[in-house]
């Protein structure tokens, strides 16, 4: 339908169709709440110690080397080692925190993002080559064993583009590979993928969609 706009006939905005970020079970699934509690916790000891460490070995160099006897106003350096290694601690565990936190991976259109500390997104309708194949890591130790012939390897999903390069595990940090639906919906959209690898990759993702202890290696 056509409207008038200042007098003059005009067509309405196309309407864009809303798209969706349809998530992958890729990251810290069962276990993201207490593994970031652990490492609030396990931090906070670590950064007390390694204060109270560097505030000793401070107090050492103070006495040794700078006689505070006749030099008091050195007394506040010995803090300096304290702040330092605490700051060092503390920054080593925001970032363990900040990755299972953020550890994750979505789909939105045909657009693929991985994001572990930072992120990363490919267009798969652009991909110059897709590689679908297993990695020598596993599932973590814990891991419920599979059943005889199930996969024991971790899928990695590379999709190469000309802007990027991204890397999927098909398999949680927890250990669980994704699930039917997930894979399924994967390999419907990288079927839009017209390049090399691409049709076999999605020929596994549904085969593994179809029978999750399939051997595909």
């Amino acid at each position: 339908m056509r409207g008038r706009v200042g007098g003059a006939l005009c067509d309405p905005a196309p309407v864009q169709a809303a798209t969706w970020r349809f998530p992958l079970a890729v990251g810290f699934e069962r276990t993201r709440r207490s593994r970031i509690v652990t490492l609030s916790v396990l931090g906070a000891m670590a950064v007390g110690v390694a204060g109270g460490v560097g505030y000793a070995v401070g107090r050492m160099a103070v006495w040794a080397f700078a006689c505070p006897g006749r030099h008091p106003y050195l007394q506040p350096v010995a803090v300096v080692p304290a702040v330092i290694a605490a700051a060092v601690v503390a920054g080593g565990a925001a970032v363990m925190i900040a990755f299972v936190g953020r550890t994750g991976a979505w789909l939105e259109g045909t657009f693929l993002t991985v994001r572990n500390l930072t992120a990363r997104t490919v267009n798969l309708a652009a991909a110059r080559a897709v590689i679908l194949a297993p990695t020598a890591h596993g599932p973590p130790p814990d891991a419920a064993p599979p059943p005889v012939g199930g996969v024991r390897d971790t899928p990695v999903l590379t999709v190469v583009t000309d802007a990027a390069t991204v890397r999927l595990r098909l398999r949680s940090r927890d250990g669980a590979l994704l699930p039917p639906a997930q894979l399924r919906v994967l390999a419907d959209v990288l079927a839009v993928a017209r390049c090399p690898g691409g049709a076999e990759a999605v020929a596994r993702l549904r085969a593994m969609a179809a029978d999750p202890h399939t051997l595909l290696w």
